[in-house]
């Protein structure tokens, strides 16, 4: 029986400055000390797998890890434990293994291989040392293995591709890391370094370090730990990173330089109405742990400023709607959440997304992210069958005829109470923008969650789609929600 990784859902009006133990367990699967893990790579399908340390060794489940490449099937009689998987190379026939808690013997098609530490019985699985495991993958499978130990990144079938960086000199100059099949990395911005973390693609490297001698680029660094591969490029200046070629390609380049920040002596909106402080919005929101865990990107909660959190729906086990058999909603969204990136950051607006890779994130958890950002925005995408494009804003399960104090504690369940005439006005302006493009187009009040935890103005998108994507070009939907966007900063006084 498989573990239940669900987590407990927040009740419903929890106060928000009571929820440091609920940022805690949220956070914990993606924490800086997360736990070991494999990662494997083969020709179909790559996963990850916890990795237990029993006495002084690292062990994997080994139905776990056959679970995804074959049709284990795994029987206990005694002490002793009887693996059989279908024959890569002979129809109809089989492949048996028989391992014996306790042994460091174990025996594949009928021959003894010795393994590094005894078999163990651990919650009614059988566990086996990883080092070596080779001798027990190998014979099953019938597959050539490479087996980066230190790192714990197994490539089976010949899956394992080299990295290749083309740095295209000019004023300024444009690196392109170049990949055989397409790549969904987990990007982060750290000052003037860009980094590239790659856990569910096979990417390799023949070097680790490579001086760039470059006005904007100085170096790039490949390393590899706990199941990913992390490629650091290092600038004179902070760097953009975007896909090109269909995600074969990442083009690394200058960021967009910031606008000039506002004088003091700026005019205030009409209205005679100072510009709205995201501070005083913000404060409301539990800050995590001093001690603790942070995200698998790590991020610090921001200053108040403008930013834009951007959430692709779905990602990871989590797929979302089935547009088509080989398309997935959480897909789409993250294709689009990326072209809406690149308007936003044209436009000198900053943007994060919650999720830059094929991830999983529960619910509590995107809320969480969100607002230790201290977001001006956050917009939630998703994809779906139909013609219209519908931009939702939150229904809250109470209303109130007194409007929430933005400094006070915030119920969790209904934080975006104090922020819904916001979240209204930003609609509108979305839905302004996408019709300027000819674009049908609805808004309407939902219950979404995250949309309900987030401490800021909040909308959803949900873009028609059908078996060949979205049946409106995503550059369109990103550029009039970019413009919604901009129009906001702007009635702030363009705030930074």
């Amino acid at each position: 029986m498989r573990p239940n990784l669900s987590s407990p859902i927040a009740e419903c009006f929890l106060p928000i400055a009571c929820c440091l133990s609920l940022i805690a367990y949220c956070l914990l699967p993606l924490s800086a000390s997360e736990p070991d893990r494999l990662a494997v790579y083969a020709p179909h399908v790559s996963y990850t797998l916890s990795v237990a340390d029993l006495d002084g060794r690292q062990y994997v489940g080994i139905f776990e890890l056959l679970e995804p490449l074959t049709t284990p099937d795994l029987k206990v009689v005694g002490a002793k434990w009887r693996l059989r998987v279908p024959d890569p190379k002979a129809l109809n026939k089989t492949i048996d293994a028989e391992f014996e808690e306790g042994s460091a013997t174990a025996k594949v098609r009928g021959q003894k291989i010795a393994l590094s530490g005894p078999a163990r019985r651990e919650n009614q699985r059988l566990m086996l040392p990883l080092h070596g495991i080779g001798g027990v993958l190998i014979p099953l499978l019938g597959s050539d293995l490479v087996f980066h130990e230190t790192s714990r990144r197994l490539f089976l079938g010949g899956t394992a591709e080299p990295v290749s960086t083309e740095l295209r000199k000019g004023a300024p100059s444009t690196l392109a890391l170049h990949f055989s099949a397409a790549v969904s990395p987990n990007i982060n911005s750290d000052g003037n370094s860009l980094k590239l973390f790659f856990t569910r693609d096979p990417v390799i490297s023949f070097g680790e370090s490579e001086v760039l001698n470059d006005k904007l680029f100085s170096s790039s660094n490949y390393a590899e730990g706990n199941g990913t591969a992390t490629i650091t490029i290092n600038g004179t200046s902070p760097l953009l990173a975007k896909f090109a070629d269909d995600g074969k390609t990442i083009l690394i380049s200058a960021a967009p330089a910031p606008p000039p920040a506002p004088s003091a002596a700026t005019a205030s909106p009409s209205g005679g109405q100072q510009p709205q402080a995201q501070s005083a919005t913000t404060t409301s929101v539990a800050e995590p742990p001093t001690e603790g865990n942070s995200p698998v990107a790590p991020r610090s909660p921001r200053s108040p400023g403008f930013l834009v959190v951007v959430d692709p729906g779905h990602g990871g086990t989590e797929t979302g709607a089935r547009i088509a058999p080989n398309l997935s909603e959480k897909d789409i969204t993250l294709s689009l959440a990326r072209a809406l990136r690149e308007q936003l950051q044209s436009r000198h607006i900053a943007v994060v997304l919650l999720r830059d890779s094929d991830i999983d994130l529960s619910l509590d958890q995107r809320a969480v992210l969100a607002n230790l950002d201290r977001p001006a925005i956050f917009i939630s995408l998703h994809a779906g069958p139909g013609t219209i494009l519908r931009v939702y804003t939150p229904a809250l399960p109470v209303a109130t005829d007194t409007a929430p104090d933005r400094n006070a504690f915030l119920p969790w369940q209904s934080a975006q109470a104090a922020f819904t005439s916001d979240s209204t006005s930003l609609a509108s302006a979305a839905a302004e923008a996408i019709g300027k493009r000819q674009i049908v187009v609805q808004s309407r009040p939902a219950f979404l969650q995250p949309l309900q935890s987030i401490a800021a103005p909040a909308i959803a998108v949900e873009a028609p789609a059908d078996n060949h994507g979205l049946k409106i070009p995503e550059q369109q939907i990103a550029a009039a929600l970019a413009e919604a966007v901009a129009a906001r900063k702007s009635s702030l006084g363009g705030a930074q």
